[in-house]
């Protein structure tokens, strides 16, 4: 893998779909939201010892150094030093807010019922018949090698990034530092607005505020994992980290790969790079993820199995069958 993250100095793309993500603004939020929300060295360096993101600090200094992994060590004095830079400051307050919500896994099962409505429309079904037909001998290429059927490769690019539409424009390095840093804030602003409707405080359930915790512990397991890769990866690849724009979650590209799902991607093309905005690399990484990570099947379980490894919801793997078989049915 030569430079998996070059493509993404180029300016992203924003259309008309991102009014359909779970990102919609929402003006109530942003009063919610603190303004000492900001990331600053002195926000890590002096990071209370009983905070929750303080335990994964040490392990992330520890795998951006290290000799051993992907991509080249990056040391702590240089992980810091980003952090002098205005433009590593931001944190998106109203992403942030939905993302820690306890009410998040609903917020994205409305957005898949909303995707599901929109791509099933005749307009999106012929667009991805159209892809299939343009995209042929590629797609065909990459069922030959990966043994994934064409019409989930054009589903999953569709659901993505609305087949290269929509792919992000958030600075991926604030996105991940948020998260590990200010998940209980956002929480609370997000719980300040569910009450101030005059809803009952969901974290009043012993049952739900528990598992918010072992959520928010995946999310920084996760975030510790992608700034690692990203961090990393940049520096071996003279790549500008701060450069790198993504989702609201700081996935890349057409096919939306975090960081640490780089190892899954190809080199489609052969120019030995790897450009997740080309369609070449975009469609055959897709292939190869759900072939390595989702051990991808013809059969109905190991074709769910593998379209779940993708993205662990329910309402999105039955998104992308529908559209997969839409669009199938309709050549």
């Amino acid at each position: 893998m030569n430079n998996p993250f070059r493509s993404c100095k180029r300016s992203m793309i924003l259309a008309g779909l991102v009014s359909l993500l779970l990102i919609r603004p929402d003006p109530a939020a942003a009063l919610d939201a603190p303004q000492s929300w900001e990331l600053r060295k002195s926000t890590i360096i002096d990071l209370p010892r009983t905070h929750p993101a303080a335990s994964y600090l040490p392990d992330l200094i520890k795998r951006l150094a290290s000799g051993q992994g992907g991509g080249s060590p990056v040391s702590e004095a240089e992980f810091l030093a980003l952090f002098d830079r205005p433009e590593s400051r931001e944190v998106y307050n109203n992403q942030l807010i939905k993302v820690a919500t306890p009410r998040s896994v609903a917020i994205q099962n409305k957005a898949h019922e909303d995707f599901s409505r929109v791509f099933l429309t005749e307009k999106r079904v012929k667009r991805g018949v159209a892809f299939l037909e343009e995209k042929k001998d590629l797609l065909g290429r990459a069922e030959r090698t990966y043994g994934v059927a064409p019409k989930d490769i054009v589903s999953i690019l569709m659901w993505e990034s609305g087949l290269g539409e929509f792919t992000g424009n958030y600075r991926v390095f604030n996105v991940l530092v948020a998260q590990l840093l200010y998940l209980e804030e956002a929480q609370q602003a997000a719980v300040r607005r569910i009450t101030a409707g005059g809803e009952a405080d969901p974290l009043a359930s012993t049952a739900v505020a528990e598992r918010q915790k072992e959520r928010f512990a995946k999310i920084r397991r996760r975030c510790v994992g992608n700034l690692v890769a990203l961090l990393r990866q940049s520096k071996a690849t003279g790549v500008d980290p701060l450069s790198l724009h993504g989702s609201w979650a700081g996935a890349i590209g057409y096919p939306q790969f975090m960081p640490a799902s780089m190892p899954h991607a190809a080199d489609g093309d052969g120019d030995g790079e790897i450009n997740l905005h080309s369609w070449p690399d975009a469609i055959m990484s897709v292939a190869k993820y759900l072939n390595e990570r989702g051990k991808y099947g013809t059969a109905d379980t190991a074709r769910r199995r593998a379209i779940f490894s993708y993205n662990p919801i329910d309402s999105y793997v039955n998104g992308v069958i529908k559209y997969a078989e839409a669009i199938s049915k309709a050549r």
